[in-house]
């Protein structure tokens, strides 16, 4: 299949547009023509991801986060940035990021972490939105639908402890922070995954609890003395899951053969 097809059906799925403004995401290296046989999936694209792609000869790499994020002045040997750039391009290998268009796309990462917790009620999306758009690739106009923010309405409200353990063993993850009394009861669950605190504040009156990751201590500080509750899975943690996405998500319409990269923590517990 060719790279080009992959990213018009990539295109349908994650419309780039409604990525957020500071992000980069799309094709970030490489060739659309050459045709696509072996492909990896990774939340980061690190050395290990790397050199498994060269060992594997993967033709290519779809990371959530975008391997390249900001301005670069130069690639060089000299830093470890510089190094991956110039093994992917040496060795051919395209790399395809989808970062905030995954999170905020219905039946994106929001969604798919949600999806995971297997919560019994109903969802809310905060901010919908939707639109017509361009695809140059299939020269079609498709219907775009996203939002910010998962809201479940839980059937019949649960304690806060029995939430995080419930988090806990649907993520595969050993623990979380939380913010709140553990012996609270919640009903209605927000979740933005990643670093999604900027989201809390305008979800904050249509929430019991706001699940998301990389909590600053003021942000966290501030909920308390509010009254608020918050569950910080980690930003890792509640991103993982992104290979297993795109995995089911490329299986729809690739047939080639399909590499699940997962990397280690990067916090360690002492």
């Amino acid at each position: 299949m060719k790279l080009w097809e992959i990213i018009g059906e990539l295109h349908t799925i994650f419309n780039p547009k409604i990525a957020e403004n500071w992000d980069n995401v799309g094709l970030l290296v490489g060739d659309n023509t050459k045709e696509v046989n072996k492909v990896l999936f990774c939340l980061d694209v690190t050395e290990k991801v790397v050199k498994q792609a060269v060992d594997n000869n993967v033709d290519l790499i779809i990371s959530h986060h975008p391997v390249i994020f900001s301005g670069l002045k130069k690639i060089t040997n000299e830093t470890v940035h510089g190094r991956k750039l110039l093994k992917l391009i040496e060795n051919k290998i395209a790399v395809y990021s989808i970062h905030t268009n995954s999170d905020f796309a219905i039946n994106g990462l929001n969604d798919f972490i949600m999806d995971k917790l297997n919560l019994d009620g109903g969802e809310i999306i905060f901010n919908e939105h939707e639109f017509q758009d361009y695809n140059p690739i299939k020269n079609k106009v498709e219907r775009v639908h996203s939002g910010l923010a998962r809201i479940k309405i839980l059937n019949e409200e649960m304690r806060l402890e029995d939430l995080l353990e419930r988090i806990k063993d649907s993520l595969g993850i050993s623990y979380v922070r939380y913010v709140g009394n553990k012996d609270a009861y919640v009903r209605k669950i927000g979740l933005v995954t990643g670093g999604g605190s900027s989201f809390m504040y305008e979800v904050a009156d249509k929430i019991d609890v706001f699940l998301t990751g990389d909590l600053k201590y003021h942000e966290a500080l501030d909920a308390l003395e509010e009254g608020r509750i918050l569950v910080d899975i980690g930003h890792f943690e509640s991103e993982y899951l992104f290979v297993d996405m795109m995995e089911q998500k490329m299986a729809k319409f690739f047939n080639g053969e399909m590499i699940r990269h997962f990397e280690d923590e990067v916090f360690k517990l002492g």
